[in-house]
C-alpha cells in the first residue's frame, strides 16, 4: 500500500491503517493502527480511531500545504541556464527579475573569457517581478559570426550581477 496519496503532482496527508498495510510488529498489534503522514512523510499522528484527534491531525496536515512557501534568503534576480547548450547557431538565455515596485535597469552582455565585450543583448529598464528571454545567434555587435568558444553570459540587474557560461560550437 502506498503511504502517500498524490493528485496533480501534489502530496497532501492521508489516513493510513497500520493492520491493513502490514505493520503489526512494530506497535504490537493486530487490529488496525491509524496513521496520518504529512506531505513531508513524517507521521503526524497515530493512535486508536479517535474522531476529534484524527480530524486534528488531518487539518493539521492540510493547513501546512495550504501556507505560503517561505521567501528564499537572498533570492532576486537570476541568471538560469541558457538552452541549448552547447549551441549552434543560436541560443536562449532566460533571467527572472525579482518582485519590486519599480522597474529595473538591466544590462545583459555576451564577453570573451577575458572580459571583453562580445555583444550587448538587453540595455534598458525591464519591468521587475517577470521572466524574459533573449536569444544570442552567436554574433557580435557588428554582426560577425563569433569563433567556437566558450563565453560568458553577464546579467546586471540593479545592482545585482550574475555569471553563467555557454558554448558555441561551428
Amino acid at each position: 500500500m502506498d503511504i502517500f496519496a498524490s493528485g496533480s503532482g501534489v502530496t497532501y496527508p492521508i489516513l493510513m491503517y497500520g493492520g491493513a498495510a502490514g505493520i503489526t510488529t512494530d506497535y504490537n498489534c493486530g487490529y488496525d493502527y491509524l496513521f496520518v503522514i504529512g506531505g513531508d512523510g513524517i507521521v503526524i499522528w497515530r493512535g486508536d480511531y479517535d474522531d476529534a484527534a484524527l480530524r486534528g491531525a488531518i487539518d493539521q496536515g492540510l493547513a501546512a500545504l495550504l501556507s505560503p512557501a517561505p521567501e528564499i534568503p537572498g533570492a532576486g534576480h537570476q541568471l538560469l541556464a541558457g538552452y541549448p547548450n552547447p549551441f549552434n547557431p543560436s541560443t536562449r538565455i532566460p533571467f527572472e527579475l525579482a518582485p519590486g515596485a519599480a522597474d529595473v535597469a538591466v544590462q545583459l552582455r555576451i564577453l570573451d573569457l577575458r572580459g571583453r565585450l562580445v555583444s550587448t543583448l538587453v540595455d534598458d529598464t525591464r519591468a521587475a517581478g517577470r521572466r524574459y528571454e533573449v536569444t544570442w545567434r552567436g554574433t557580435d555587435n557588428t554582426g560577425r559570426r563569433q569563433p567556437s568558444g566558450t563565453y560568458l553570459v553577464q546579467l546586471e540587474a540593479g545592482a545585482t550581477t550574475r555569471l553563467r557560461t555557454i558554448t558555441l560550437v561551428q
